[in-house]
């Protein structure tokens, strides 16, 4: 993994794991185990226990018999074997991003070493006939080195993953950065490189671009490749995500389920950051589960270790919820297309790419590449983040004048890529950037193609937009942990709302109405979210009747700059999540911020799974 602040990073780790032998961090609410502290996991099982080894000081281990509850027990080496330093010239402080494996016999321990920003690195290989510490026949066999990059060379010699084909012939996949993951056929006696078969196979590339971490996984006539894209190691800032391609061959060629290659940049997207798993990626596969790293934003963005069980649908898989929970419902924060009022057009990342990228106005499609989510950075501003790219909107290289371009680019916290949206009227808005307070705007008022720029505050339609919510959510209160339902799910004359842990009565979607207002429809009923007059005389939140359009079933969104929203009806009462759910005068009261989530196994354009 190329990284920065790596040094700072496997300090950390070593802090955390002396500090807290069993776990870190303390449990969050829907949680039923703390994550240990670990980065770039990999887990086999032996016996009772299953064991992990993640990168650090010197490889270490931790091992449980749930996979929830871990203890750390010795690191593999107590100090790098002496031949990395004499390849290297200098001794490394850490071991990176092992892999485990068993074969003929032996575990096999592929690991690497190298330094942040290059690709002067090497890939080595330790064997044991045991895993189990108290064993007599424990301890690790040191067999020297696998591969070598140098920095003439196109690839980087990190992150191994070993895996066997059909044939049983073993294979190693490795890469990061550079020219992307690689292939090398391995001789089993030995678990070094084969000698009838030195070809360097491409597997995956991004053109330079940030990718890593491969994970191989052999299953019904094809294998799966696993990798990580984008950036980790920043902390809560990291935007690391897990995406697969599969192959009827080992050696490739792998494309995503779009038919991508990933040779070309593909990949099928299973995991991005949410709730407190920011980051996700530096996985394994081990069997049916998948074993990551994330950065827990619960817990000042230590590296943790999370375990997902892998599930198959029409010979793809998706990634389950962690086994240890999760301190709120469903996978993030919902995906929005942003619609201008001038012409009903909305913001497109129309080539679909990524740092650099210039916005334009687009044509409305299902096209995720169109899809942005409003992330709260905490000072009352949020990033717009494209969900194809994983990129948020900036203005470009901060040039602080009227016409400035937007552009994408990673994330770094400035003002120039933070913005609010600040209501104007009939459920619109204007996104105002941080750095001058200039808004976005169709550049000279045009219609699809045109530039999205950066311009003073004119009141005109063309700087004005709606947030048109993409796919069915949940409805959540701030807690994150009870959502909007319908009481008695299920039952033919249902029509109360309440505020509770969730039924199959509880996904939502908001259909457009008319300026900037739309009606929210049951998914299970078809039925609009109103407000009704309860028998005491309160105001309630009620579905209403299907087809139903009056003033108390159409609904503004008002982003509340806090990673919040308020939904407000044309009578003026805003929805209230309090129990049971109802309505009132807007205000500052907490039960008035929503969170609209996404639900479990979402794909761009809808549901496709249970929440």
């Amino acid at each position: 993994m190329r990284v920065p602040r790596y040094l700072a990073l496997v300090a950390m780790l070593a802090l955390a794991l002396v500090a807290a032998p069993a776990a870190a961090g303390v449990k969050g609410a829907g949680r039923i185990a703390a994550d240990p502290v670990a980065h770039d996991p990999t887990i086999v099982k032996q016996g009772r226990y299953y064991y992990s080894v993640g990168t650090g000081s010197y490889l270490p281990t931790s091992r449980s018999t749930d996979l929830l509850h871990w203890a750390p027990i010795a690191p593999v080496f107590a100090e790098p074997p002496a031949w990395i330093a004499r390849e290297l010239g200098r001794t490394p402080a850490d071991l990176w991003a092992p892999d485990l494996s068993f074969f003929d016999g032996e575990y096999h321990l592929y690991y690497s070493a190298s330094s942040f920003g290059r690709n002067d690195s090497v890939i080595g290989l330790a064997t044991a006939r045991t895993l189990d510490p108290d064993s007599a026949a424990y301890g690790w066999v040191d067999r020297g080195l696998v591969v070598r990059s140098r920095s003439t060379d196109t690839f980087n010699a990190i992150d191994p993953d070993a895996v066997l084909d059909a044939d049983g012939r073993p294979w190693l996949s490795f890469g990061s950065f550079w020219d992307g993951v690689k292939l090398r056929r391995l001789d089993r006696a030995t678990g070094l490189p084969a000698g009838d078969d030195p070809t360097l196979y491409p597997l995956a590339s991004r053109g330079g671009a940030s990718i890593e971490g491969p994970s191989i996984l052999r299953r019904g006539g094809y294998y799966y490749l696993f990798t990580s894209l984008d950036y980790c190691c920043r902390g809560i800032n990291s935007d690391y995500r897990v995406v697969v391609g599969r192959s009827t061959a080992i050696t490739g060629p792998y494309v995503d389920r779009d038919g991508v290659a990933l040779l070309t940049g593909g990949g099928t997207e299973l995991l991005r950051g949410y709730n407190e798993f920011r980051g996700p990626g530096g996985g394994d596969v081990f069997g049916d589960w998948y074993v990551h790293h994330y950065y827990d934003a619960a817990d000042e963005g230590r590296p943790k270790q999370s375990v997902r069980r892998i599930a198959w649908s029409g010979g793809w898989p998706s990634l389950g919820d962690p086994l240890s929970g999760s301190s709120r419902v469903g996978r993030g924060d919902a995906y929005f297309t942003v619609v201008n009022r001038a012409n009903g057009a909305v913001i497109d990342n129309p080539t679909c790419g990524y740092e650099g990228a210039d916005l334009r106005i687009g044509g409305p499609s299902a096209s995720p590449c169109q899809q942005w989510r409003m992330d709260d950075s905490g000072d009352g501003y949020a990033a717009i983040l494209n969900r194809h790219s994983n990129k948020v909107a900036e203005v470009a290289a901060c040039i602080n004048t009227d016409g400035a371009r937007v552009a994408q680019w990673g994330w770094l916290a400035n003002d120039c890529q933070k913005f609010r949206l600040v209501p104007t009227d009939g459920g619109w808005s204007r996104i105002e950037n941080k750095l001058a307070g200039r808004v976005l705007e169709a550049a000279g008022c045009g219609g699809v193609g045109a530039p999205v720029q950066m311009y003073a505050w004119l009141g005109n339609a063309c700087q004005q937009f709606r947030l048109d919510p993409v796919g069915d959510l949940l409805l959540a209160d701030t807690s994150g942990r009870r959502v909007l339902d319908v009481a008695g799910c299920g039952n033919a004359h249902a029509g109360r709302l309440v505020v509770g842990r969730g039924s199959g009565c509880r996904l939502w979607r908001f259909t457009h109405t008319v300026e900037g207002y739309y009606q929210v429809i049951n998914q299970r009923y078809g039925r609009p979210v109103t407000v009704v007059t309860a028998s005491g005389g309160a105001p309630r939140l009620a579905l209403g009747a299907v087809g139903e359009a009056t003033a108390a079933s159409q609904w503004r969104i008002e982003a509340l700059n806090d990673g919040g929203y308020r939904l407000v009806n044309r009578d003026g009462l805003a929805a209230d999540l309090a129990d049971p759910a109802g309505a009132g005068a807007p205000g500052a009261s907490d039960t008035q911020r929503l969170l609209l989530v996404l639900p479990r196994a979402v794909r761009p354009g809808g549901w496709a799974g249970p929440p």
